[in-house]
């Protein structure tokens, strides 16, 4: 029966049905934190396809616990750079910026960042440029500057601000950044 929800969970998402696939997921969560415990692999694949679907609903408040449960999670089982951790650290900072939660959205972006150095630079690029577009305020370069934040040590602190110095030059400041931040980024960072 549990794997027959599982199918059908996938199908909903696959076919965009959201709401319905969110349904499926929530309940295969439960059971599965039950049987198998929090930190089985289905239970995390759940919780991470219930984390999608609230981003598709745009139900940011919704998926802001369940996106620190399982960034939390993977950050332990993971590490911050794997690709599953990265995804959830992309959804919970798009979840935190939609709800004008900036300066945990500007440490997540700059943290993922640094753990993404030497893999993608690419994408820490634009997870650079996020943090600097979504700052309201905030001077990222101080977050950065004395090598940790929240306490997890910074591998790329020199990088990252010689990144972050470069991306300055190229977006307005001020009212005009927060104006028109939504058009220049996504759930995947800086639009380029």
């Amino acid at each position: 029966m549990i794997e027959e929800m599982q199918d059908e969970a996938r199908s909903l998402l696959s076919a965009g049905e959201y709401g319905h696939a969110l349904a499926k997921f929530s309940v295969l969560r439960e059971i599965r934190s039950r049987r198998e415990g929090p930190y089985s692999p289905m239970y995390l694949s759940n919780l991470h396809d219930s984390v999608r679907c609230m981003s598709h609903l745009h139900l940011w408040a919704d998926a802001t616990p369940l996106c620190r449960e399982l960034h939390g999670k993977y950050v332990r089982t993971h590490g911050r750079g794997e690709a599953d951790t990265v995804d959830v650290a992309k959804h919970w900072a798009w979840a935190l910026v939609h709800l004008d939660d900036y300066p945990p959205a500007v440490r997540l972006y700059l943290l993922t960042a640094d753990a993404l150095w030497d893999v993608d630079r690419d994408q820490a690029h634009r997870l650079l440029g996020a943090a600097l577009t979504h700052r309201h305020g905030l001077e990222p370069e101080t977050l950065v500057t004395p090598g940790e934040i929240d306490g997890v040590g910074l591998r790329h602190a020199d990088d990252v601000l010689a990144d972050l110095t470069s991306l300055r030059t190229h977006l307005p400041d001020g009212a005009e950044l927060d104006r028109t931040a939504f058009d220049r980024t996504s759930i995947d960072g800086l639009v380029a």
